[in-house]
């Protein structure tokens, strides 16, 4: 029995802002004695964030909803998913992550609905976003990019370990963000120039009128106390904003709709994979504009990381995530517009590799590719 409302989160971002690292640094300063559940909607198929999160504690429950659908209009999926997890964890605070490409104002209209209204204490909510993607315009005339920020209690600049050495950094309609000198020679002069990147991000954000209160954050750094308040705040997200485009354009036309799918009755065990006679599954999903492609690979199956590697790097995709078993050690490969990077996780369950486009590709050949990536035995 739920005894009081249970604090919740919602968490958007579009794809590749850093929404799993950023659960993972909440996650870091989870109370001693409390029970947290996170739920994960990607809008691939096989499920990869929890496995990214590397989480063992006893005191963290994550749920995977694969496939996009908590973001339908209906709100049924969020109902279900929430409501299961709810039952199961007797958490003391729920973290939602929805998928980047997905509708957040649905998701907030059913967490405040008066079916939860005596279950959930809905907090804010934050968006997470790469200021370098703000002169891009598949960000910025992005329907759904803009609802998440223009809804957002907090907004988080993310990856400032990326661009707060940056000379310049581009935003639509402007001039280049720039520190107006040479590469900095000096922590002064680089402090200097993160601060003045800093200002001219928050003068662009406020131009667009949104109502979030603007953070900044890198993985290398702790959350500071400032923003874990924040995140503590009643949410106060006008559900009624129009998304309208960072600067002019048309938005994209949505290429699809994600289908409604029934949960297991068994919320914190994921399924078991049906493997063909080689101990693959394959899946595939649509929608927004993008398409996905996933494997999971059963774990007897050991790839070569340095080729993985150079694969990976090659392709021409919106977005890849995996976590593969390999011969040097259980890799959790994370790409975003051809940016890769690699971290060592301590252990998988199995082998499983994401593909997000724009456009559609091949997954005959790319698993071909994959398959001779396998280490022989």
């Amino acid at each position: 029995m739920i005894l009081k409302p249970v604090a919740t989160n919602l968490i958007t971002g579009f794809l590749g802002s850093g929404k799993t690292t950023f659960i993972k640094a909440l996650l870091a300063n989870k109370p001693a004695g409390e029970t947290w559940a996170v739920l994960v909607n990607e809008f691939g198929e096989i499920g990869i964030d929890a496995g990214l999160m590397g989480q063992s504690d006893s005191g963290v429950v994550i749920r995977e909803v694969p496939g996009g659908c908590l973001c339908c209009a209906a709100g049924v999926p969020t109902q279900v998913a929430v409501t299961q997890l709810l039952a199961r964890a007797k958490p003391d605070r729920l973290l939602i992550e929805p998928t980047g490409l997905g509708h957040p104002k649905e998701i907030l209209k059913t967490l405040s609905s008066k079916q939860f209204a005596e279950v959930l204490s809905l907090k804010a909510s934050i968006c997470l976003f790469d200021p370098r993607k703000l002169s891009d315009k598949r960000y910025t005339e992005h329907e759904n990019f803009l609802s998440q920020l223009q809804i957002a209690d907090i907004l988080l600049a993310g990856k400032q370990d990326l661009w707060q050495h940056q000379e310049s950094m581009v935003l639509p309609g402007d001039e280049p963000l720039s520190a107006k000198g040479n590469e900095p020679q000096s922590d002064q002069e680089s402090k200097r120039l993160a601060a003045h990147l800093r200002e001219q991000i928050a003068t662009f954000l406020a131009a667009q009128q949104l109502e979030g209160e603007l953070f900044y954050w890198s993985k290398e750094l702790k959350l500071n106390d400032e923003l874990l308040r924040a995140l503590a705040r009643p949410a106060k997200a006008n559900l009624n904003t129009k998304a309208t485009p960072l600067g002019a354009g048309l938005l994209w036309q949505n290429a699809g709709v994600f289908a409604i799918k029934p949960l297991g009755a068994e919320p914190q065990s994921p399924e078991a994979p049906e493997w063909d006679a080689r101990g693959i599954v394959f899946k595939s999903n649509k929608g927004e504009g993008c398409y996905s492609y996933g494997w999971i690979f059963a774990p007897d199956w050991l790839f070569d990381l340095e080729r993985l590697y150079r694969w990976a790097k090659a392709l021409d995709v919106v977005r890849l995530k995996a976590v593969m078993i390999t011969k040097d050690g259980i890799a959790a490969l994370n790409m975003l517009d051809g940016e890769l990077s690699v971290e060592e996780l301590d252990d998988a369950m199995d082998s499983r590799l994401e593909i997000i486009s724009r456009a559609p590709l091949q997954p005959e050949s790319l698993e071909q590719q994959l398959l001779a990536m396998k280490v022989a035995e």
